[in-house]
Formats: structure tokens, sequence, C-alpha cells
């Protein structure tokens, strides 16, 4: 199993062939032992990473070998090894991301998956608080996104109170954590296009330039400590924020703007960096373009 997961994903389909290896050899082990039963479920988790970075085509044989793994990790004691909650979360997550990408997405599937997954880990005293609600985060996250990507009133209310419950999660580790921080921006993204689409009220346009500013902060904190993973977010953060203020409120855009260029808020390369020069072509643009646009 360690040689599969260290060809992953370089190599996805050699490691499969090591993972059901694996998988052969922990059958011969008893079962009803919940330290076989959970490296057996191991295996089964390995196997549907392998299919998943293998494609689209592959991702029946993904989630059968989920539902592998979740029969095995459905019978181990739960409080007995915080691993064993934590295993069991983290599959009925990625199962769920599987379901929500196939086409068409099972989205009502994949939300029930990370319900069940939210309830695991509400019950799991086991793991260490900060990991916990990280790993809460997570999960939150992720379901925010499934529910806005369904467009309608009622699954952007859910979603923006999954993704309100994700940074609650989140909010004392962002600054200290880069995870924590990843899963912190991508919930403000999520809210942020959920805003995007309700705009007309003045306490929503307040919502979505707090969000917008917030974010970017965190991402020019990180950029000073030289962790640039975040630009690509934080260059949508920086199209969307701009956006708002050209509508709604102008008389604040040059500020907003002018702290996303300053390089003594973050560094000189996060300024350069393609997806915020990329960023700022877009933004100027869109002012061009609505130059004359009638209030």
């Amino acid at each position: 199993m360690k040689e599969g997961i260290r060809l992953m994903p370089s190599d996805a389909d050699t490691a499969l062939a090591y993972f059901d290896r694996a998988i052969e050899l922990r059958r011969s082990l008893p079962a009803e032992v919940p330290r076989h039963a959970y490296g057996l479920a191991a295996c089964w988790l390995n196997r549907a990473e392998a299919l998943t970075c293998l494609g689209p085509a592959h991702q029946a044989q993904a989630l059968r070998a989920y539902d592998e793994a979740l029969v095995l990790l459905r019978t181990l004691p739960l409080g007995d090894d915080a691993r064993f909650s934590k295993r069991l979360a983290i599959a009925q997550q990625n199962r769920a991301l599987v379901l929500a990408a196939q086409k068409p997405p099972a989205t009502a599937d994949a939300i029930a998956a990370l319900v069940d997954a939210i309830a695991v880990l509400d019950q799991a005293d086991a793991i260490h608080a900060p990991e916990r609600e990280y790993l809460l985060a997570v999960v939150w996250m992720n379901l925010a996104n499934i529910l806005a990507s369904e467009a309608t009133i009622e699954s952007d209310l859910a979603a923006r109170e999954a993704a309100r419950r994700a940074l609650e999660s989140v909010n004392a580790q962002e600054r200290d954590d880069a995870a924590a921080a990843e899963a912190g921006l991508k919930a403000r993204h999520v809210l942020c296009q959920i805003a995007g689409r309700r705009l007309s009220v003045k306490d929503d346009v307040h919502d979505a330039t707090d969000l917008a500013d917030e974010g970017l902060v965190l991402v020019r904190e990180w950029e000073r400590r030289g962790v640039d993973r975040f630009r690509n977010l934080a260059a949508d953060l920086f199209q969307f924020g701009a956006r708002v203020y050209a509508y709604y409120q102008p008389h604040f855009l040059h500020e907003f703007v002018s702290e996303q260029l300053d390089p003594q808020q973050s560094a000189p390369s996060y300024v350069q960096s393609r997806p915020m020069q990329e960023a700022i072509a877009e933004i100027a643009t869109f002012l061009e373009q609505n130059a004359e646009r009638p209030d």
C-alpha cells in the first residue's frame, strides 16, 4: 500500500495495481479485528483515489471502492481510535465529491453523504479539537459549494449557512495554518458567488464587500510569509470585489484596488503574479465597458 501511495498521483495506473495487491493480502486477515478492518478499508479508499485520478470513465469503479470501504468503517468502534472517525468522515466526503462530479451530478446523494460526514465529526470527540474543526470546515465548505451549484433561492440559503459554518470552524486557525486558511478562503469564495446573485439589498452589498476585503487581507498576510498558493482565489475575490464597489460603492473603489496593488502590503511577486495581473486587466476592461453605464 505504501508503494502505491508513493506512486500517486504521478502514476495512478501502477499505484492501482499495488492497491489491488494490498486488498488481496489484507482480505486474508480476520476483518472482525478492528485494526485489520481499518487497514483493509484504507486500501479500498486508496483504490478509490487512484481510480478518481484516472478520470471520469472510472467514477463508477471509484464509487464501488468507496462503498466497500464504508461497509468496513461503519463496523468499527469509532470511540476507540480517532483514526476510525476521521477515516469514515473523509471517505464519506470524498465519495460525495465523486458523486457531485458525475454528469449529470448525483447532487442529492452527494449532499446526503456530506451530511453524514458532518454527523460523524460532530460526535468524534477522540479527534484533536483543532483537527476536528478543520475537517468540519472542509466538509461544510464542500457542502456549501455543491448547494450553491444548484443556484436556487432555497439552495443558496442553505449554501450560505454551510459556508458560514465552515468559516466559524476555522476562524481561530486560518492565520496560523495554511490549510485552514484555504478552507476559509474557499468558503468566502462560495459566499461571494451567492452574494453576486442577489446584490439588490444594501446589507447584501456590505456583506459582499466585507467578504472580499477579509479574504484578500488574509491572502496578503500569507503572501508576506512566502505562501503563494492562494493567488487564484485572490484573483477571483479581487475581481468580484472591484465589480461590487464599482456598481454600488464607487467612492471606495480606488482605495480597494490600491490596497491589492500595494506590494508593501503583501509581496512584489504577488502583485506581479499572472493571476493578479490577469485580474487587473479584467477589472480595467470591465470598468471601461461600464464607464457610461446609467445609474
